[in-house]
């Protein structure tokens, strides 16, 4: 049984379970990632039918400034703009998808509009990028696209050759293949708990400083409103520019690329986060 109430509490660390299809629980951030799937989709494709060499659209202008400005970090990613363009529709879909769920967290609505479910009030809505599952579900998608392109474009021996030399039997070889393999995975806990990590500290700063300030919310929440969304893009920004650049290097179609290669490319990726 499920009915309505509101009220206002900061979000657990799990997400809550809403109702059951068969074996599968729905949550109220998987609720929410599928309005926001829908609403990408939906912006998207608004965005490409009012598309034009002079685009007289707000939807239109604002959706090609921002592909430009995807194209141009997968351009300085790649190293060559045809590259780019090859994987923009996964890149500018995954940013979209993920700024779109960062923001969802300051909609009115969002953790105050409840559901009794199984004689308890849950949040009806949660923010899909301040579920771990839902960040690291991503992460996963994000690193398997990575070596399903690689593996694509160079074949599974082309591919295997950036993580082991021409003599993988020799045991220092042997022993730095299996570390840069065991790197990927580390790859997908790096990506998930950031973007994880930030969004559900935001929320809860949020939440933290309107009880601390009591009448005065409104005046006090809003500075952190601001940080939120700017952290928002941010971290949207960064998850799309590391998938981008783990893509450039993972279809690189040297084949003599060596593991010192492969490990001064990655330094120069960990340079660029330390920016942010």
């Amino acid at each position: 049984m499920i009915g309505l109430s509101f009220g206002v509490e900061t979000a657990p660390l799990a997400a809550e379970r809403l109702f059951d299809i068969g074996p599968l629980t729905i949550t109220n951030s998987m609720l929410f990632g599928l309005a926001g799937a829908l609403l990408t989709l939906i912006f998207l494709g608004l965005a490409a039918s009012a598309s034009q060499l002079y685009p007289r659209s707000k939807v239109a202008y604002f959706a090609e400034s921002l592909v430009e400005l995807i194209l141009k970090t997968a351009t300085d990613s790649f190293g060559n703009r045809q590259k780019a363009l090859r994987h923009l529709p996964f890149l500018a879909t995954l940013f979209t998808f993920i700024l779109l769920s960062n923001l969802s967290g300051l909609l009115p609505g969002v953790e105050s509009l409840h559901a009794e479910v199984d004689g308890q009030e849950v949040p009806l809505l949660r923010s899909f990028t301040t579920d771990l599952n839902a960040t690291l579900a991503m992460a996963i998608l994000a690193v398997g696209l990575v070596q399903f392109y690689a593996v694509k474009e160079l074949g599974l021996i082309g591919h295997l050759k950036h993580y082991f030399s021409d003599k993988p039997w020799n045991p220092v070889n042997l022993f730095i293949g299996l570390n840069e393999l065991f790197s990927e995975f580390l790859r997908i806990v790096t990506l998930s708990m950031r973007l994880f990590g930030v969004i559900y500290a935001g929320e809860v700063l949020l939440f933290t400083v309107g009880q601390l300030a009591g009448n005065f919310a409104w005046a006090a929440t809003l500075p952190i409103m601001f940080l939120e969304i700017f952290f928002s893009l941010v971290q949207a920004y960064i998850f799309m520019m590391l998938t981008a650049a783990y893509l450039s290097m993972a279809t690189n179609s040297d084949g003599h690329q060596t593991s010192n290669d492969i490990k001064e490319a990655r330094t120069q990726v960990k340079l660029k986060t330390a920016n942010y």
